[in-house]
């Protein structure tokens, strides 16, 4: 037995005393982990214990069930013995190694064009991208004291980190009369790399003039390789003539001498044989850029900010040419190159937080009241889906300043061609309506419902019968099943089909779309559960796995890939008993089959989404141990307020899942969106706080007072773009009990650039131009998102209408997951900050 296997079987021993479940599965996972390394998998006996032993613990850990510690440890004995006598068996690489034919390189009867174009041409053609220095304008926060006098100190810090590789690596091959190959190979690595840092401190005061001193630090590294397995390769004699004259030099001194020894002669000239010229680049480079800034005045911190840049570029060509003698015939090409530019702004990580109370989610939707102007056929027009896609935009533009992606090709059967890689999501919004749709070619209805009891969900058990010659499921290809929007002949978008035509189109490993997945991924649970997918996808899986063709094995891939991809975005409301008995099923014939890897895989994501407790007590900061005395609104700058506040909105936004939004808007069950709750519920308590704390002041300048203060910290909210607590404030502000009080000019001239944010019109069109034109990072308010996903689903039908597909019924309308998409993308878009 192995160190790691004995040593992790002895603590997981130990672990059981304590009777802690996360421990025991940990400690399991680690068991697993380490037979799969350190033993045969494939004997069978081996991987049943490991199949006992995670049924044991899983009854146990996962399903609350009484389960005896000493049949663990009999199962962990077992394990541990079968380890032992199964060790894994190291095999020489030098015994598996097969030579691949030279099948690839085809005879093409067209002469190339001594103009075609090749690597070179092409890649000098690339406009490279040249990253400039990085200087971000930092927001100057002032300061709130009338004290002019004292000493401010300004210290600014930027770096810059460069690292460029290339690698260019040339082959030649020869291939003999005889079937022989004669290869040559070289092989060019440089890496280089770069760092500089510049700091910048400035030193100010009422009596003296500025003084600034600039320090500076610099290191740079070249590193340069070069593997040659000839040292001909590339000589001068090459060029300006055959290149392969040297091979065939060799095979004539070699014909030579096997004619003298057998005697034989002949007076025809020896065939040349085929030969081919590969040349392949490869070029990585990747420059950081971090620039921070803090602003202090005596001592005391006025301002702080941070913003870094990474700009990325990868290259990857590759060109083969093919000879018959000296003459070539054949060239071909391919490569790829992106770039693309990343920008972060952060605000200094500094939190105690505060305490607010408690309220309901539905007066947060209604916060702002009705708007019966506008109605629901205004809207269904597009006007506020609209908004969405000019926010996406937005943070595409700030996320992704520069983002490019080249695909080419050439060969001497036709031209080169380059592709930018490009998904507009406003072009599959256009059609708001059911026109201009192609049905589908075929007509297949959906497999029965997968939800059989727990007990029997068993996917290590083998098919009794072979499977149905009709199943959707089954199809390497979804596309003949699948409803798209036609314009001029030319098929576009999904438009709709049956659930299984659309998990089968999602999963294909051709002819889908990236875009499309991730909006299937996003929105499948306004028509199916995750259960049934879930299980409809292991089903699927299990077919394609034991097909022994290419296409099968990458339709297994991409489909065991959405697996994880769900279990990572299960929400704690959909991990019952249910969906863990059908995974951990799957995951015990995973390890029937051998396939470890995956088996570990989704075993530990199942793990770590069971681990992800919230307590939402620690964000907001109630168990913190109480002040020595009691502190006044006024012991706080402003901008320290609306930093706690974006700190807490910050933490409660990135715990709501898309699920809880779609679920909301469907049928608002509090149970199934409880992050959205604790989210909301921090609005109406920061609201009802303010206006409180306002109307119960005694006097009419402590009212003012109090307002003004509030008034400040809106404006340091709406610069630090958190929008949640910025209209909380302001909703409280504008509520009737304090509109109804007389405020002096001050009061209202500041309120003026505020109020208009909460206008109505047009289903609140100011408020959605001012989030359109924010800089991430970003708190959205959650309101109008809630209002908009309900119209969305209330005014769209969940299916197509059968006229419309030849008499199909039940066809999703996925239109409709469009729109839900296309508002649930910036909510993911903006979290990612």
């Amino acid at each position: 037995m192995s160190k790691e296997i004995d040593i992790s079987i002895r603590y997981l021993e130990n672990v059981l005393s304590t009777n802690n479940s996360t421990l025991i599965l940990s400690s399991t996972a680690a068991v697993l982990e380490a037979v799969s390394k350190n033993c045969d998998t494939t004997n069978g006996e081996l991987k049943r214990s490991i199949i006992s032993l995670l049924r044991i613990i899983d009854k146990k850990c996962f399903l609350n069930q009484d389960v005896d510690v000493n049949q663990i440890k009999f199962s962990l004995q077992e394990v541990g013995k079968l380890s032992t006598k199964y060790p894994k068996s190291h095999q020489k690489p030098g015994n598996e190694v097969k030579v691949k034919t030279n099948a690839e390189f085809r005879e093409i009867e067209t002469v190339p064009n001594p103009d075609e174009e090749n690597i070179d041409n092409l890649l000098n053609q690339l406009n490279l991208k040249k990253v400039p220095s990085f200087s971000p304008a930092f927001p100057d926060i002032g300061d709130d004291s009338d004290d002019e006098n004292g000493i401010t100190t300004k210290q600014k810090e930027e770096e810059r980190a460069e690292q460029h590789g290339q690698k260019v690596c040339e082959e030649e091959v020869v291939k003999l009369p005889d079937g022989r190959e004669i290869r040559m190979k070289k092989t060019k690595t440089v890496n280089v790399k770069q760092t500089t840092k510049h700091v910048t401190i400035s030193t100010k005061s009422a009596n003296m003039p500025e003084v600034s001193r600039t320090f500076m630090n610099a290191r740079r590294g070249f590193d340069e390789d070069e593997e040659e397995e000839n040292t001909n390769f590339g000589s001068s004699n090459m060029r300006g003539g055959d290149p392969f004259e040297r091979f065939r030099s060799m095979l004539k001194d070699k014909d030579e001498k096997i004619e003298a020894i057998e005697g034989e002669s002949s007076s025809d000239p020896g065939t040349p044989g085929s030969s081919s010229k590969s040349k392949t680049i490869e070029r990585t480079s990747e420059v950081s850029q971090k620039v921070s800034e803090k602003k202090e005045k005596d001592g005391r911190l006025l301002a702080e900010h941070e913003a870094s840049k990474l700009d990325k570029s990868n290259l990857f060509a590759k060109q083969v040419d093919t000879y018959q003698g000296a003459a070539l015939i054949d060239r071909k090409g391919e490569g790829s190159y992106e770039e693309s530019t990343l920008v972060r702004s952060a605000l200094p990580q500094d939190s105690q937080v505060a305490t607010p109370p408690r309220m309901h989610v539905v007066e947060y939707m209604m916060m702002f009241g009705d708007d019966k102007k506008n109605n629901e056929n205004e809207y269904l027009k597009g006007t506020t889906i609209s908004s969405y896609v000019r926010l996406n935009n937005n943070l595409t533009t700030h996320e992704e300043q520069f983002k490019k992606k080249i695909q080419f090709e050439f060969s001497t059967a036709g031209t080169s061609s380059t592709t930018i890689d490009l998904d507009n999501l406003s072009d599959l919004l256009n059609q708001t309506d059911f026109n201009c749709l192609r049905p589908p070619n075929k007509f297949l209805e959906d497999t029965p419902l997968i939800v059989e009891q727990p007990k029997a969900i068993d996917w290590q058990r083998e098919p009794t019968s072979a499977p149905p010659e009709k199943d959707l499921l089954l199809e390497h290809d979804g596309v003949d099943y699948v409803i798209f929007r036609e314009k001029e002949g030319k098929v576009l978008e999904v438009r709709g089909g049956p659930k299984d035509a659309l998990i089968v189109y999602a999963t294909q490993s051709t002819h889908s779309s990236l875009l499309y997945q991730e909006a299937f991924l996003i929105t499948f649970r306004t028509f199916i559960s995750s259960l049934e997918l879930v299980n409809k996808l292991i089903k699927r899986y299990l077919y394609m796995s034991l097909a022994d063709d290419s296409q099968s094995e990458s339709i297994a891939r991409h489909t065991f890939s959405v697996i994880v991809r769900i279990i990572d975005e299960t929400t704690q409301y959909e991990l019952d008993f249910d969906l863990i008995t059908s995974v951990t099923s799957f995951v015990y014939r995973l390890i029937h089959d051998g396939n470890f890897t995956y088996s570990r895989i989704l075993r530990t994501r199942l793990l770590d989404r069971i681990k992800d407790s919230f307590d939402i007590q620690t964000v907001l900061g109630t168990n913190l141990c109480k002040p020595r005395k009691p502190h006044d609104l006024f012991d706080f700058k402003s901008a320290e307020i609306a930093c706690q506040l974006t700190f807490i909105d910050s933490q409660l936004y990135h715990r709501i899942e898309s699920a809880e939004l779609l679920w909301w808007a469907q049928e608002q069950n509090e149970k199934k969106s409880k992050n959205l709750v604790n989210f909301t519920e921090q609005f109406n308590n920061l609201s009802f706080w303010v206006r409180t704390l306002i109307i119960t002041q005694g006097t009419q300048k402590e009212r003012e007072r109090h307002m003004m203060k509030f008034v400040k910290i809106m404006k340091h909210l709406r610069e630090m773009c958190n929008f949640n607590s910025y209209l909380a404030i302001l909703s409280a502000i504008m509520s009737t009990p304090l509109a109804r009080l007389e405020w002096s000019k001050n009061i209202k001239d500041a309120l003026k650039e505020h109020t208009a944010v909460m206008d109505t019109a047009q289903s609140y069109k100011n408020y959605r131009a001012l989030l359109q034109t924010a800089k991430p990072p970003c708190v959205p308010y959650i309101g109008i998102i809630l209002q908009d996903l309900t119209f969305v689903h209330a005014g769209n039908p969940d299916t197509i209408p059968s006229d419309r597909c030849h008499g199909a019924k039940n066809m999703i309308n996925f239109l409709k997951r469009w729109n839900q998409f296309a508002i649930l993308d910036s909510i993911r878009k903006l979290k990612k900050w």
